[in-house]
C-alpha cells in the first residue's frame, strides 16, 4: 500500500486522504485472516457494502481506492479481484448568481466594516477576493494560496501553483480585475504589518487569511445583499462564484457567436479541469439560465435538414 501511494504521489496525484481508507481496509484484511498479497472477491464485496449514513459519493471513492490498488497488484503479478464501481447520480445543483446579484454582492462587500473590537479583521481583503473569484473562476483555496509574486498586474495574469490536479497553470484576467487587485496591493503595501507574509490575502497583522474567515464574511455579504441562504452545506457557497463564472462565460461566448460545445475546451483549460466531462455540466446550466441561446442555435441549424411531407399518396417504398 505504501508503494502504491508513493507511486501515485510521484505521478503528481494528491493522495493525502487515502491513507485512512487503506488503514481501514488493512484492518479488515487482518480480521479476515488474509495472509496473501491479494484482494479476493469476498473481501472486496464486504468492503463495498454501503455503511450507515454514508453518501453515494463517499462509498464510490472508497471502492475506487481499492479498485485502483487491485489494478496495481495485478500489474505486480498478484492476482486480485477488481471491484466494480457503483453508479453515482449526483443530485447537487450549484447556485448560479444572476448578473444583478453579482453587482449587489460587489456593493455589499464594499460596505463591509470591521468590528471595533477586532482590529485584526480580514474584511479589507473581501471586496477584491470576491471580484477575483468571480472574475477568474479560480478556486477559493487557489486564491488564498497566492503569493505577491504570483500576480502580474502589468501583463494581467495569475500563476497558480500545485493546483488540484498537481499542476501549475497561468490564468489571465480582465482590466477590471486588474484595477481591483492594483488598488488592494497599494493598500496592502502601505499597511505596517507586525510580521512579514508573502501571501497576497492577509489580515492587518500580516497573518494569512484562511477559508473559514472568507466563508464567514461571505455569509455576511449574502445577508446584506438579501440573497437567501439555505444553511451550511446548501449554499450559496463561495465556490458557487466559480460555477457562476463558468456559466456566465459560456453565455458570453455563445452570445458572441461561438457554439457552446466549441467553447468547452477553452473553458475546461482555463478552469484547470483534466477532462471535458467536468466542464460539460455547465452547458446544461447555461441552457437552463439562458434558454434563448439554445433557441437561437436551433434557428441557425433548422435549415440543415429538409422538411419531409408525410401526407403523400405515393408508394411509401419510393
Amino acid at each position: 500500500m505504501m508503494k502504491f501511494i508513493e507511486l501515485k504521489n510521484n505521478l503528481g496525484y494528491k493522495y493525502k486522504d487515502v491513507g485512512y481508507a487503506f488503514s481501514t481496509f488493512d484492518r479488515l484484511a487482518f480480521e479476515k485472516n488474509v495472509s496473501e498479497i491479494a484482494i479476493t472477491k469476498e473481501i472486496a464485496d464486504e468492503w463495498s457494502i454501503k455503511r450507515p449514513n454514508e453518501s453515494d459519493k463517499t462509498r464510490y471513492n472508497r471502492i475506487q481506492n481499492i479498485s485502483q490498488f487491485s489494478h496495481f497488484l495485478c500489474d505486480l503479478g498478484f492476482r486480485s479481484y477488481i471491484p466494480k464501481l457503483p453508479k453515482v447520480k449526483s443530485t447537487f445543483t450549484p447556485y448560479i448568481f444572476s448578473k444583478d446579484e453579482i453587482n449587489i454582492i460587489f456593493t455589499a462587500s464594499d460596505k463591509l466594516v470591521p468590528s471595533c473590537r477586532n482590529h485584526n479583521s480580514s474584511v479589507f481583503a473581501m471586496p477584491v477576493l470576491i471580484r477575483l473569484l468571480y472574475g477568474t473562476g479560480i478556486r477559493i483555496s487557489e486564491a488564498l494560496s497566492l503569493s505577491c509574486n504570483d500576480i502580474n498586474l502589468n501583463e494581467k495574469y495569475l500563476l497558480l501553483r500545485n493546483c488540484k490536479n498537481g499542476k501549475d497553470r497561468m490564468v489571465p484576467f480582465s482590466d477590471s480585475v486588474a484595477n481591483a487587485c492594483s488598488e488592494y496591493v497599494k493598500y496592502r503595501n502601505i499597511t505596517p504589518f507586525k510580521r512579514k507574509e508573502k501571501r497576497l490575502f492577509i489580515k492587518p497583522d500580516g497573518s494569512p487569511m484562511n477559508i473559514f474567515l472568507a466563508y464567514k464574511w461571505f455569509r455576511k455579504i449574502i445577508y446584506i445583499a438579501n440573497i437567501s441562504h439555505g444553511g451550511r452545506g446548501y449554499g450559496p457557497r463561495l465556490h458557487d462564484l466559480r460555477h457562476t463564472f463558468s456559466v456566465h462565460s459560456l453565455a458570453l461566448m455563445s452570445e458572441s457567436g461561438l457554439d457552446l460545445y466549441y467553447s468547452l475546451p477553452i473553458l475546461s483549460t482555463y478552469l484547470g479541469h483534466q477532462s471535458l466531462e467536468a466542464t460539460d455540466r455547465y452547458v446544461r446550466l447555461t441552457a437552463e439560465m439562458y434558454p434563448h441561446l439554445i433557441k437561437k442555435t436551433s434557428e441557425i441549424c433548422s435549415s440543415m435538414f429538409p422538411i419531409i411531407d408525410l401526407n403523400t399518396d405515393e408508394d411509401e417504398t419510393n
